[in-house]
């Protein structure tokens, strides 16, 4: 068991400096501490007290001590593995920034476990079972439930495949203890099967460690320098290639409108409000590039938002309105039900939705109907941008959200960054984006944004 120890609580370290500040790494670090003590107190009472009594080293002020410590290890890891776990699987679930009750989640998950310190156990047993098994079980199958869930629903395959290494290190372990530590004993009176768990346990360390070498786990990297220097060369080329792929969608609208009103010019048809309204969009386009390049730093310092009062409806019916010379043949249908307010970062926020437009527009060369819904729900703004394309297969609309994955073949000025980046600004909101399509079905982008002020963007998952 002492191999059980170090290497739980040595994954527990690792985790929490490398990044302290996350609550995911925070509670995974608790679960390897709450595991580790359980090995701690097979340490202590297989190992540790016959050793000192056969050299009798065993003084009195040991005797009393140690069991003492060995009780309280044994009692961390049947009370708090269950809870700590459960938190874990909570906190890591896509969208539980927006729960907006989390933060009495933790005190009032804890309160059947301070209350398992008011039974008293049988004779001959560490715990109270009967007790303990009520809400130990279902935290931990809850937790595995949650973890289940959130690998299935995550959309990028890149923070799919993080979060099935996580799953396959926790949930495995996790399930075979719920027998061996509570199930067995309490059903079967089955007590010495925890024994077993080092096993189980070895296969999660193994997990971790191969996953930290190729992929990084949580954030833990053992690879250290590879790594930092994978990571600038990435954060360089994406910062830069989103910056040219922003650059590229205004540019495109400058060069339409001016060509508008150069032929309107020559025709001798230019109108002068028309005039003033094309100029307009030249304006807001050429200032979108300027906002643009001071807000993306390059992607090496992320993208921070600057959050301000946004009318949605207002600011779709812009991005719209400079995209009206690509329109043409498309027939566009706009339904607004909401008219309110949301805290948002006007630049970004525009960037997205004509992101996501343009790819509507683009799949439907020749004409179609583009939707575009405004909603709301008890919590929620929802937008939907919908249109009649060809839609997508099954494989391209997993990998739709992957940074540089495009299914725009053969075009020189496309970066496939548009979604990566949607999903990307979407997220610091505080908002979910999800796609559904289906081949000869069109496509439909919905995208929920909390109606309370979001907070300060966040550091993401992975």
């Amino acid at each position: 068991m002492l191999f059980v120890v170090i290497g739980l609580w040595s994954i527990g370290l690792l985790l929490i400096v490398t990044d302290p500040k996350r609550q995911t790494t925070r509670w995974i670090s608790s679960i390897a501490f709450t595991g580790g003590s359980g090995g701690m107190a097979a340490v202590i009472g297989d190992q540790l007290i016959p050793y000192l009594a056969g050299r009798g080293w065993m003084t009195e002020l040991l005797a009393e001590l140690l069991p003492i410590v060995e009780t309280a290890c044994s009692r961390i890891c049947y009370y708090g593995l269950p809870y700590t776990f459960l938190m874990f699987a909570v906190v890591y679930y896509p969208g539980y920034s927006l729960w907006t009750k989390r933060r009495y989640i933790p005190w009032l998950l804890l309160v059947p476990v301070l209350l398992s310190l008011a039974f008293e156990p049988k004779p001959n047993e560490p715990i109270p079972y009967s007790y303990v098994t009520l809400w130990a079980a279902p935290y931990i199958l809850t937790g595995i439930g949650l973890l289940v869930a959130a690998t299935l629903k995550e959309r990028n395959s890149f923070l799919r495949r993080s979060r099935m290494m996580t799953t396959a290190a926790a949930a495995p372990a996790l399930f075979f203890a719920l027998f061996t530590l509570y199930l067995l004993p309490h059903f079967f009176e089955t007590y010495e099967w925890w024994r077993y768990n080092a096993w189980v346990i070895a296969f999660t360390l193994a997990v971790i460690i191969v996953s930290s070498f190729r992929y990084g786990f949580m954030g833990l990297q053992i690879s250290i320098q590879n790594q930092k220097l994978d990571y600038t060369l990435r954060a360089i080329t994406s910062g830069t290639s989103i910056l040219n792929h922003a650059i590229k969608n205004d540019v495109g609208k400058i060069r339409l409108f001016g060509d508008k009103i150069k032929s309107e010019a020559v025709s001798g048809q230019a109108d002068s409000s028309r005039i003033i309204q094309d100029v307009e969009v030249i304006l807001q386009a050429s200032q979108h590039i300027y906002d643009m390049i001071y807000r993306i730093h390059g992607q090496t310092q992320g993208v921070e938002l600057k959050l301000e009062e946004v009318r949605p409806a207002e600011l779709m019916r812009q991005c719209l309105r400079m995209l009206s010379p690509e329109l043409a043949g498309i027939e566009v249908i706009e339904q607004y039900t909401y008219n309110g307010t949301m805290s948002a970062d006007r630049v970004l926020l525009a960037e997205v939705w004509t992101n996501v437009l343009t790819n509507a527009m683009e799949a439907m060369p020749g004409g179609g109907r583009l939707t575009v819904r405004l909603t709301e729900t008890k919590r929620k703004i929802v937008a939907e941008i919908k249109d009649t394309g060809p839609g997508m297969e099954k494989h391209q609309l997993k990998r739709v959200f992957d940074p540089f994955y495009s299914t725009k073949k053969g075009k020189n000025m496309n970066f496939g960054l548009g979604l990566s980046y949607c999903y990307n600004i979407v997220q610091k909101h505080k908002g979910t984006i999800s796609i559904h399509s289906k081949p000869g079905q069109g496509t439909s982008v919905f995208m929920q944004f909390p109606k309370r002020k979001p907070l300060a963007a966040e550091r993401e998952l992975g």
